[in-house]
């Protein structure tokens, strides 16, 4: 094979896959439903108007959500933002194998639990807010078992535990981490409070 084709066929690959992209963008006016990534951490916590997710759904029922019928609109109905949202697993499933999906002449998205078609950023909207609410599970947890350690707490332990709680009240629970700890990510951190023992892959960084 010549360059010119192999080049040919690298530029379509990315061409694919720049239009899978940008079926996946959802409206900005979805934005605000999403946490954004800069807020602190207890900022999070207090977000309470988040959807659960519906465990009852598992990746057995990846089928369920794709459809050869079109959709008709870019939009979705208001009351759908309030539906309980497929577990984080199943959304990371559904977008790695959208693209697949979507060559095999899929044309819109399903909910099992809900009333007509669905437009495919649906499925990106799904996975990002998914991961909010996954965060937002885990720093309930650590926050729990830190306001725990304060009950019987020293002098020392105290102020250790206040400086925390002030860290997470400027602390964005999906910013980027930098110098020391640029291997890990924020929620990383959550880890390291709890009584559970710490993973080897903290210990080895």
């Amino acid at each position: 094979m010549n360059s010119f084709i192999q080049d040919s066929a690298i530029d379509l690959s990315l061409d694919l896959q720049q239009h899978y992209a940008h079926l996946l963008v959802f409206p900005q006016c979805y934005d605000s439903f999403i946490p954004a990534p800069h807020l602190p951490i207890l900022a999070l916590l207090d977000f309470t108007n988040l959807p659960p997710f519906d465990h009852s759904l598992t990746v057995a029922d990846l089928h369920r959500f794709f459809t050869s019928e079109h959709c008709v609109t870019n939009d979705v109905p208001a009351d759908f933002l309030d539906c309980s949202l497929p577990p984080l697993s199943l959304s990371t499933q559904l977008l790695n194998t959208f693209s697949q999906a979507y060559h095999d002449g899929v044309k819109s998205v399903k909910d099992p639990w809900f009333l007509g078609n669905l437009p495919f950023w649906v499925v990106q909207y799904w996975h990002d807010l998914g991961c909010a609410i996954a965060v937002k599970e885990r720093w309930s947890l650590a926050r729990d078992w830190l306001s725990g350690q304060q009950e019987n707490a020293d002098t020392d332990l105290a102020a250790a535990i206040d400086e925390v709680f002030s860290s997470l009240r400027v602390l964005g629970w999906g910013t980027t981490l930098r110098g020391p700890a640029a291997a890990l990510q924020v929620l990383d951190l959550a880890e390291f409070l709890s009584s559970t023992p710490m993973k080897g892959r903290f210990i080895d960084a």
